[in-house]
């Protein structure tokens, strides 16, 4: 079984992996990407040691939010759209954000753009600051201690292939 760290499955999956998807499939980006910011906000959290703990969905959304740098400028937005129930659960639960959130990609609408009453994310812009949140993560320095630096993900094999379908393997977290 090939273990993975909170740091590799950040760099091969939320980077690599959604990076491919937002070119190719940005509409199924978003929605992996609002569910992204969630676990980025709980990898930075220092008192949480569980990954699994259940109603923090929304304070660890928030915290990624508040603290990661490419982030913050959507902090405005948690209030005035909504954006925690609009676009992370909205695309969680109904893989549709709620009236408040539009997407575009390409030449479509802009980032940020707010129109009619609604605010539009645009995927390519959206994934920079994705990305560069997850770069923020990965950088920072953890206690020795800290789940960041402990197995996070098991897969079947000896190494992690991202991208493949292994038909008769399961894929497990693991529990701190």
């Amino acid at each position: 079984m090939a273990r993975l760290k909170p740091k590799d499955f950040i760099q091969t999956v939320l980077i690599k992996e959604f990076g491919e998807l937002s070119i190719s499939h940005p509409y199924i980006s978003f929605i992996l990407m609002g569910i992204g910011i969630e676990f980025l906000g709980k990898c930075i959290n220092p008192n949480l040691s569980d990954w699994n703990v259940s109603r923090r969905s929304k304070k660890d959304f928030e915290n990624a939010i508040k603290t990661v740098p490419s982030l913050k400028r959507y902090e405005t937005y948690l209030s005035s759209y909504d954006m925690y129930n609009s676009f992370r659960c909205g695309l969680a639960h109904a893989v549709s954000p709620k009236v408040q959130i539009t997407l575009s990609s390409k030449q479509e609408m802009g980032h940020l753009v707010e129109q009619n009453g609604r605010l539009n994310f645009k995927v390519e812009d959206f994934y920079k600051d994705f990305k560069d949140a997850c770069d923020y993560v990965i950088a920072q320095t953890y206690q020795s201690d800290d789940k960041m630096n402990k197995d996070f993900l098991e897969v079947p094999g000896s190494t992690f292939n991202s991208g493949t379908f292994n038909v008769t393997g399961m894929t497990s977290s693991i529990q701190p």
